[in-house]
């Protein structure tokens, strides 16, 4: 029989070990069988939640429209339809990549997190220009959730679940 021997093994670092190893795809699980945390979970519900309270912004939106906005807001009416529906899909796209701890997508839900706080502070700016009770309540609840999002992707154990 022949003496097989296999190759030293070199335990020098990578070069580029903040870059994931090529057999981990952006969306693998970093975290195989393991259970998120509590705060993962929460912060993937009130992702959805805000993406349902965006979808309903985006409707006040086309309502107003639709039922006769004054002439100088329409383009800023028709540019925070579409900008409410982007950050409605955007959120419940992303609410599953930080749940699987995928850091690039983390990072992504971090910043559309920050769009969707701009996208309600114009949607408030309108309601404030038509003085419009309806957007502004909605615009008051899409903030509120925004705010809370924000705080939780940024300072709550989502950032050691996702490998900061």
């Amino acid at each position: 029989m022949q003496d097989t021997q296999t190759s030293p093994v070199s335990s020098a670092p990578r070069p580029f070990s903040v870059v994931p190893a090529p057999r981990q795809s952006i969306l693998a699980v970093r975290h195989p069988g393991v259970r998120p945390p509590q705060d993962v979970r929460q912060t993937c519900v009130l992702m959805f939640v805000v993406a349902a309270g965006y979808a309903l912004l985006a409707y006040r939106s086309w309502a107003m429209l639709d039922a006769g906005a004054p002439g100088p807001v329409v383009s800023d009416l028709r540019f925070l339809l579409v900008l409410a529906a982007l950050v409605a899909l955007g959120m419940a796209v992303l609410a599953l990549p930080v749940r699987r701890a995928g850091h690039v997508l983390w990072r992504s839900a971090q910043f559309g997190a920050l769009v969707a706080l701009g996208t309600a502070v114009s949607a408030l700016y309108m309601a404030a220009k038509l003085a419009d009770t309806p957007m502004l309540a909605v615009g008051l609840l899409v903030i509120l959730f925004a705010i809370i999002v924000n705080i939780a992707l940024w300072s709550t154990s989502v950032r050691r679940w996702c490998g900061l």
